[in-house]
């Protein structure tokens, strides 16, 4: 018997990650985008494309990666898979961070919190928190990303996984150490971004390129900023061959800072200048600035040094200027935003009441769901749309509008049998819940609905306004989640309004 073939997006996905540990990110995204391509259930696939964006990213294909996380984002938010809604989320926060778009990066993050809160703490999503803690330390919240990175090593069940980790740390607890004032703080966070360095590099675990690349460049930098300087340049010079070889054009710009501050360290060489503009020239365009803020102290030194004081002069105006622009990084405040935000959607989640009708929401339906159908077969769902109400908001203002839907509340309250349920979706949609119901009666109960409707008048609004109801029907399968059977009976209710509204349509 000849062996099965292997599925050709585990062959594709396979060699994906070993073009990504390799750090050919460029290579890696399009196996990723090969590997989603195949036939999988829709989790995989958002997980592939996920991780095809990171690659992306990693190859500053920016705008492409932006885009992809975009259509992810869309469709894992729709079928509920929030790991995959989470990385996308953070990839969109990392684009709007990069062009300072602070109120819509906010809200990314703000909602990516708020479904954090709720994963639980298992191996299966390590991923989802130690991309986050990255794009946390990006946006500049470097407390809540080393507490993100921790609970992510608690997670990691794998030597590439922990080394991942550990090498973001390092580059973190950098971060933190070049924004501290206090000098006894400063030298602990050092300290502790060259342990994580360290063990990022323990030869014992995995060679994930690019987080040895990311640990050997800031382990330089650190190792020179607190005088040691030998290793330093040992660091730096092998982690310029690895940024070098794989185009990694922040690690090499860190390298090659370490080098310029150790070299000036050992021997007070002039010509080590040279060093100093080739690191700031790499910098140019990345989002280094903050590492860059030892470069440009040795900078001024070495030029004032040299006697080249109006260079020195101008060299300490840019350095001051970088330095009070990280002062005025509302970093603080913005974090406060988003967990705020965080707060206010956490609220929304959890609610199961609509605020202007008093019915519950869509929340309340998915947790009445389950039981109706355990208990209560044959049940059905009816989506309900009004007819004309656009032109009610349009024409005679919002405030009658919300009047009429307080209205219509009420009225499919009244109709109610023992046990059914009635939810307000969202806007001018209700749904309806009736349970010990055949579809032959069910649809007599809304048509019954829609004459209610069809037939009343509404306070304050004209005579001559008619406000009627279409109605998309479905039967409920215990194999179906809630937002499947919705979006069955939405598709029943455009035939419905299609075909010319006020009528009800099963599907």
């Amino acid at each position: 018997m000849s062996a099965a073939r292997p599925d050709p997006s585990v062959r594709a996905e396979q060699r994906a990650i070993a073009a990504r540990q390799a750090g050919d990110y460029r290579q890696a995204a399009a196996l990723f985008a090969l590997a989603s391509a195949e036939p999988t259930d829709l989790q995989h696939r958002l997980n592939l494309q996920v991780r095809q964006a990171c690659c992306m990213v990693a190859a500053e294909q920016f705008d492409d990666a932006t885009a992809l996380a975009r259509v992810v984002a869309e469709e894992a938010r729709n079928a509920g898979h929030l790991a995959e809604l989470v990385d996308a989320l953070g990839l969109l926060a990392d684009d709007h961070t990069r062009a300072e778009r602070w109120p819509e990066a906010t809200e990314a993050l703000s909602e990516a919190v708020c479904i954090l809160q709720r994963l639980t703490l298992e191996p299966a999503h390590y991923q989802v928190l130690h991309n986050m803690a990255v794009t946390y330390a990006r946006c500049g919240f470097i407390e809540p990303a080393l507490e993100l990175f921790d609970r992510a090593l608690r997670l990691a069940n794998n030597d590439a996984d922990r080394q991942f980790a550990y090498a973001s740390m390092s580059a973190t607890y950098h971060d933190a150490a070049l924004r501290e004032l206090d000098p006894l703080e400063q030298h602990r966070l050092l300290h502790d971004g060259l342990y994580a360095a360290t063990a990022a590099l323990d030869p014992q675990g995995a060679n994930e390129t690019m987080a040895v690349g990311e640990a050997l460049a800031h382990r330089a930098m650190m190792f020179a900023e607190i005088g040691r300087f030998h290793d330093a340049i040992d660091d730096a010079r092998t982690a310029k061959e690895i940024a070098t070889e794989h185009g990694m054009r922040g690690e090499l710009a860190l390298a090659i800072a370490a080098e310029a501050i150790a070299t000036w360290g050992l021997s007070r060489d002039p010509s080590v200048r040279a060093l100093i503009d080739a690191a700031l020239d790499a910098a140019e365009g990345l989002e280094l600035q903050q590492y860059m803020g030892p470069v440009h102290e040795l900078e001024v030194e070495v030029l004032w040094t040299l006697g080249l004081h109006v260079e020195a002069r101008a060299a300490l105006e840019q350095q001051l200027r970088a330095a009070q622009k990280r002062l005025n990084d509302s970093c603080l405040i913005r974090w406060e935003h988003v967990r705020l935000g965080a707060d206010s959607l956490e609220v929304a989640v959890t609610s199961e009441s609509d605020a202007l009708t008093g019915l519950p929401n869509r929340q309340h339906l998915t947790h009445v769901l389950a039981e109706a159908v355990l208990h209560h077969s044959p049940v059905c769902i009816g989506v309900i749309d009004l007819d004309g109400f656009k032109r009610i908001n349009d024409d005679h203002g919002y405030l009658l509008g919300d009047g009429v839907l307080q209205e219509v509340a009420a009225m499919l309250e009244r109709v109610l049998r023992r046990g059914d349920t009635v939810v307000r979706l969202g806007g001018d949609e209700f749904g309806m819940l009736l349970r010990d119901t055949s579809p032959h009666d069910a649809r007599i109960v809304f048509d019954r609905v829609r004459h209610l409707i069809a037939a009343r008048t509404w306070h304050g609004i004209p005579a001559d306004i008619r406000l009627t109801a279409s109605v998309g029907l479905t039967v409920v399968s215990d194999a179906a989640t809630t937002e499947e059977l919705l979006a069955s009976a939405r598709s029943a209710l455009l035939e419905a309004k299609t075909n010319g509204s006020d009528r009800t349509v099963l599907r």
